[in-house]
C-alpha cells in the first residue's frame, strides 16, 4: 500500500466562521419542469415550504453545558453547503449521475477540503490511495411514454436504480400496468409479462427503504413483478412534488427507474381513464473498472497512544448535504473543538478517517490489506465515533402534500458497550436535545470497539438531500451531544467503555423500547 504524509500547512480556513444566528444560504434547486402538479410539493414549492435557519427554535445550554457554547451550527452549515457546491459543480459539468462519487473530481475536491481544513487545524493528515474493482455508473438514460392520442411525455424526473439492468443505446418500449403498492393482491388477475409495471412506493421512512423494496419487508413488489414477467418496473415515489430518487439495490434481471409523484400521477390518471400508455426506456452503463481514489486518516495526539476514532464516509448523491456533508461538517467541528484545548486536556490520541465508498462497496473499510477493516489496531480504540447524517428538518406528509417543519427529526442510532457507555451515550443526547428512534440499531463501521452514532435517513439518496433541510441548529446540537459523550467516556477506562464481554452475542445495543439499561 502506498502511503505519503502531508504535514501541517501555515493557515487554512475551512468555510466561513459566521455568527450563530446567521442565516446561511443554500441552493435547493426547483427541479425539473414536470406535464402537471400534484398538492404542495419539493423542490418545486421550496419557497412557500422551508424555513430559513433563524426560524427553528434555538436549544438553550445549561450552565455545565455552557463548556459546548463554541462548537458552532452556522459554521457547519457554511461547510454543508461549501461541500454540497462541490456535487453541484460536478453535475454542471455535464454528468446526470452525479454527486460526490468515488474517483471523480468532486471526490478529490471534497478530500482536499477535508484535507485543508484539518491542516488548518493542526492535525496531520496521512493519505492512503486504494483502487475501486468497479462501479455502476451509468452515462446516459431516457424515458418517456406515449399516450393514446400520439402525444410523446418526457419523463424529466425518471431516475435509474442503482445497478439496474441497463438497455445499453437499445431503447426498450412496454405497456404501462399500474399495480397500486404492488401487494400480492394488487396482481391478481393482471397479466404483468412483458409490461411496464408501475407500482407506487411510499418511504419507510426514507430515500432507500420504500414500501416496494425487498429491504422494507412490507410488499416485495418490485421482486415480485420480475417473476411475474415484468418487462420493466417504474417506481412513483410517494414524496409529493418533482424530486428525483436513488434508492439503490436496483433489480438485476429487468431495468428499474424512480419517477417523481408529479409524473407518475400524471401517468396514472391517463391509466385511470383506460388509455393505453407505451413507455420506452433507455440505460446507458459501461464498464467502469478499477477506479482509484483514497481515504485519509487525520492525527491529533494526545496524552496515551489508546484512541479515539471518529469515521466518516464523504461519498453522496445528488447534492448529498445530509448524507453526509453534514457528517462532514460535525466532524470537522470536533476536531475543531479538541484542537484548540492543550495536548494535556486531550487524555486519548484522536483519529479522524475519512472514506469515500460507502455507497460503492466499502473497499476501503471492508477489504483486507486496505487499511481501516478488522486489521486496524481496535484494541487500542477506547471509542469509535461513527459521524452519518446528523442534523435533517422533520417533514409530515399533509393530505395531498409534504410540509417541512421547524424542527429537527429524530435519529436511528447505536451505542455499543457496556450498560454504563451505552446509558451514558442515551442521557447524553437527550440532554442536548437529540432524539432518537425506540428500536436501537446496530453498530456502524463494524463492532471493533466501543461506538456510537446517530443517522437521519428520510431525504438522503434524493434530489431533496440539500442543506436547507439541514438544520444549523440540528448540526450544532448533535455535534455539541458527540463533544460530552466523548468528554465523558474519556473519564472511563477501556474496560469500564466494553464491560466484561465484549462485543455482546447480539453484536448491537441492548435498549429496547423506552427501556435504557
Amino acid at each position: 500500500m502506498t502511503k505519503s504524509k502531508m504535514y501541517l500547512a501555515s493557515c487554512v480556513a475551512c468555510g466561513a466562521v459566521l455568527a450563530a444566528s446567521a442565516v446561511v444560504s443554500g441552493q435547493m434547486d426547483l427541479g425539473p419542469k414536470v406535464e402537471k402538479t400534484f398538492g404542495a410539493g419539493l423542490p418545486r414549492d421550496r419557497d412557500a415550504l422551508v424555513f430559513a435557519d433563524d426560524q427553528y427554535p434555538v436549544w438553550q445550554l445549561t450552565p455545565e453545558q455552557k463548556v459546548y457554547a463554541s462548537i458552532n451550527g452556522a459554521r457547519m452549515k457554511q461547510q454543508v453547503v461549501d461541500l454540497a457546491q462541490i456535487a453541484v459543480r460536478y453535475r454542471n459539468a455535464g454528468h446526470k449521475w452525479w454527486g460526490r462519487l468515488p474517483g471523480t473530481t468532486a471526490d478529490r475536491e471534497g478530500m482536499a477540503y477535508m484535507t485543508k481544513a484539518f491542516e488548518g487545524l493542526g492535525l496531520t493528515v496521512e493519505h492512503f490511495p486504494y483502487v475501486l474493482p468497479e462501479d455502476w455508473r451509468p452515462t446516459d438514460w431516457a424515458a418517456s411514454y406515449k399516450t393514446a392520442d400520439g402525444k410523446t411525455i418526457q419523463l424529466t424526473t425518471a431516475f435509474p436504480v442503482a445497478d439496474t439492468k441497463a438497455t445499453g443505446a437499445q431503447t426498450i418500449t412496454a405497456e404501462a400496468i399500474w399495480v397500486g403498492v404492488g401487494a400480492g393482491a394488487d396482481f391478481l388477475g393482471r397479466d404483468v409479462k412483458g409490461k411496464a409495471v408501475v407500482i407506487y412506493s411510499t418511504f419507510v421512512p426514507g430515500g432507500r427503504s420504500h414500501s416496494a423494496s425487498d429491504r422494507a419487508g412490507l410488499f416485495n413488489a418490485n421482486t415480485r413483478a420480475v417473476r411475474l414477467g415484468a418487462a420493466m418496473v417504474i417506481n412513483v415515489m410517494g414524496v409529493p412534488g418533482n424530486g428525483q430518487f436513488q434508492p439503490e439495490g436496483g433489480l438485476r434481471q429487468i431495468p428499474q427507474f424512480t419517477l417523481s409523484m408529479d409524473e407518475g400521477f400524471a401517468l396514472r390518471d391517463r391509466l385511470d381513464k383506460g388509455e393505453k400508455v407505451d413507455v420506452s426506456f433507455r440505460l446507458e452503463v459501461p464498464e467502469l473498472h478499477n477506479v482509484p481514489t483514497e481515504y485519509t486518516i487525520a492525527t491529533l495526539p494526545g496524552m496515551s497512544d489508546e484512541q479515539i476514532v471518529v469515521m466518516t464516509h464523504t461519498d453522496g448523491y445528488f447534492q448529498a448535504a445530509m448524507d453526509n456533508a453534514a457528517g462532514m461538517a460535525s466532524a470537522l467541528e470536533i476536531a475543531r473543538f479538541y484542537a484548540q484545548k492543550p495536548r494535556q486536556e486531550r487524555p486519548r490520541t484522536m483519529k479522524f478517517i475519512q472514506f469515500s465508498d460507502h455507497h460503492h462497496g466499502e473497499v476501503a473499510r471492508g477489504r483486507k490489506d486496505v487499511g481501516i477493516d478488522a486489521t486496524y489496531p481496535w484494541s487500542k480504540v477506547a471509542v469509535k465515533l461513527t459521524m452519518e447524517h446528523p442534523s435533517q428538518t422533520l417533514l409530515f406528509m399533509y393530505n395531498d402534500g409534504i410540509t417541512p417543519t421547524n424542527a429537527v427529526g429524530a435519529f436511528r442510532w447505536n451505542a455499543l458497550g457496556s450498560p454504563a457507555f451505552e446509558k451514558m451515550v442515551f442521557d447524553t443526547l437527550r440532554e442536548f436535545g437529540v432524539s432518537v428512534y425506540a428500536d436501537e440499531d446496530g453498530p456502524k463501521n463494524g463492532n471493533y470497539a466501543p461506538s456510537f452514532h446517530i443517522i437521519d435517513h428520510v431525504i438522503y439518496h434524493t434530489s431533496l438531500d440539500v442543506p436547507e433541510l439541514v438544520p444549523a441548529t440540528g448540526l450544532e446540537r448533535a455535534t455539541r451531544a458527540f463533544a460530552a459523550a466523548l468528554d465523558r467516556a474519556n473519564k472511563m477506562t477501556m474496560l469500564q467503555l466494553r464491560g466484561e464481554h465484549f462485543p455482546p452475542k447480539s453484536g448491537q445495543g441492548t435498549i429496547t423500547g423506552n427501556q435504557a439499561p
